[in-house]
Formats: C-alpha cells, sequence, structure tokens
C-alpha cells in the first residue's frame, strides 16, 4: 500500500512538472559572410518562415528571430546555440536537421518549443535550396536556379526567370512570378492553388494537372478531361522549356505579366467651370429735360 502511495505521488509530481510550461525566450542573430567564393546557400529548418531577397553582390546577410519556449539561449556557441551554419565549399548551409532540436510530443507533458524566422539578403545570381516543414517561404529578386519546398505553408517565388525553379508544398499555396524571362518550373501543391506569372514571349511546354478546382490561363492550351482528374497541356510560342504544375484541391491561373495588374482608377471628371449669372440689360438713362425757351 505504501509503494503504491509513492508511485502515485511521483505520477503527480511528473504531471505537474508536465504541465508547466517552460520559460519563454526571444532572441535575434545577426550574421554577415564575404559572398566570394560562394555560389549556393542551402537553408533547412523545421518550425519557421523563411525569407529572401536580392542584396548588394559582395555580401550576405541573415537577420534570423528566434523565438522559443523552454530553450535558453547559449551565447559561448554560435548562432546561441539555435542553428548550425558552416562554409561548405562553395555553399553556405544554414539551419537546423531534424537531428539537431527534435520535438517529442506527450499528452499532458509540455515539450520545448523552438521557431527560427530568417532573413537573407544575397546576391541576386545565388543558387536557392530551401527547406522548411512548418512555415511559409518567400523569395523576390533570386535569379539564381531555386528549390523551395515546405508541408504547412505557401510558397512565393518572384525571379527574373534565368533559371529554372521548383516549388513543392502540402499545405499551402504556390506563386510564382517571372518578370522577364522563363528557363522552366515545377509548382506542386496538395491543398492549395497555383499561380504562374509568365511574359507574353515566354516559350513553354505546359502540362498541369487537377483534380477539384477551377482553371484559367492567358495562353491558348488544350484542355484533356479524364475520369477524377483534369490535365492541361499545349506547347505557347514553341514550348522550348517546360512548365509543370500539379494540384489536388485548389485552383490553377497561369497568366501574362501583365494580367494581374491592377487596374488604374478611373479618372474622375472634372465638373464645369461655374460661370456668374448673366445680368439683365441696364435700363436706358433718362433724357435730359429740354431747355426752357425765352419769352
Amino acid at each position: 500500500m505504501t509503494q503504491r502511495k509513492i508511485s502515485l505521488f511521483l505520477m503527480s509530481i511528473l504531471l505537474l512538472a508536465g504541465c508547466v510550461e517552460g520559460k519563454h525566450y526571444e532572441a535575434t542573430v545577426q550574421r554577415t559572410w564575404p559572398a566570394n567564393g560562394i555560389r549556393r546557400i542551402s537553408l533547412r529548418e523545421i518550425d519557421g518562415t523563411i525569407r529572401v531577397e536580392a542584396g548588394a553582390p559582395n555580401e550576405i546577410s541573415l537577420v534570423a528571430h528566434v523565438d522559443s519556449r523552454g530553450v535558453a539561449p547559449n551565447e559561448s556557441k554560435e548562432n546561441k546555440g539555435y542553428f548550425l551554419s558552416s562554409i561548405e565549399g562553395d555553399s553556405l548551409v544554414l539551419g537546423r536537421h531534424e537531428g539537431h532540436s527534435v520535438r517529442i510530443q506527450i499528452p499532458f507533458f509540455n515539450s520545448p518549443r523552438l521557431v527560427v524566422d530568417y532573413e537573407l539578403r544575397v546576391p541576386p545570381a545565388t543558387q536557392m535550396t530551401l527547406r522548411t516543414v512548418n512555415g511559409e517561404i518567400r523569395t523576390i529578386g533570386i535569379d539564381g536556379e531555386t528549390t523551395a519546398s515546405t508541408v504547412n505553408g505557401g510558397i512565393d517565388l518572384e525571379t527574373a526567370g534565368q533559371n529554372e525553379i521548383s516549388a513543392r508544398t502540402v499545405n499551402g499555396h504556390v506563386r510564382a512570378k517571372f518578370n522577364s524571362a522563363f528557363q522552366g518550373a515545377k509548382l506542386n501543391t496538395v491543398n492549395g492553388s497555383v499561380e504562374a506569372v509568365l511574359p507574353a514571349s515566354a516559350s513553354f511546354a505546359c502540362e498541369l494537372s487537377q483534380v477539384n478546382g477551377d482553371f484559367e490561363a492567358s495562353f491558348p492550351l488544350n484542355i484533356h478531361s479524364y475520369p477524377g482528374s483534369r490535365r492541361v497541356s499545349g506547347d505557347v510560342n514553341g514550348g522550348r522549356f517546360p512548365l509543370r504544375i500539379t494540384t489536388v484541391n485548389g485552383d490553377i491561373q497561369v497568366a501574362t505579366g501583365n494580367m494581374l495588374r491592377v487596374p488604374a482608377a478611373p479618372s474622375i471628371p472634372r465638373p464645369p467651370a461655374l460661370t456668374a449669372p448673366s445680368q439683365p440689360p441696364a435700363p436706358p438713362a433718362p433724357g435730359a429735360p429740354p431747355a426752357p425757351t425765352a419769352d
């Protein structure tokens, strides 16, 4: 009986300890590297968003925003111990791998939580490999070959279109905009819409596949329907580069660069100028009385 009471007491202590949330920490990590000799960047995260913008041609800069519960910063470690960074040949490798920080969810217990959001500024021609599990990915002005993948989150890529891109998610949209050229793209999701905006001069062989959703294109394409799915194919401007789009539950839109522009607001006509009302003509002045005559 005593042994049973001790076991119940210890179990209660463990449950109470597990229900208490760990201490909350916030931190910012800022890093810079010379871009000379670095052609590729590989970033792998578990929980966090990734944003990459074109920057100076000679420098790579990083600002990482950390939000953690129960994971204190370690000032003696690189990046305060929250993620890894290393230069391997011509590649800069960043982020966390699953073996670096594993979260095990146990009912009634609060495990440590760690979210790292990355903001990168890189030379425009840098090749990018971006991966996360829970978070969005966005690039602006990156012209190097780009591969982006996530599980829970949307993907937005904007590029000049000088190299091929690939984007894949499970729960989220995929949007890709090619500002001046097109060299090929693979855009895939399961639950979400897909939008591709290409210049009117783009030469591509299009293959689109969806199950549930609407389809819209500003290019001439052939539509083939099959039981349980819809497939669209066609060559545009000679069909030089592949455009592969797949979704299960979502709309697909393939547009030219000017199709999605917000139209300018119509000009409001200026009201006519107000003129003063005309005045009636003044009555003629009375004539002078005749001069008196002498007798």
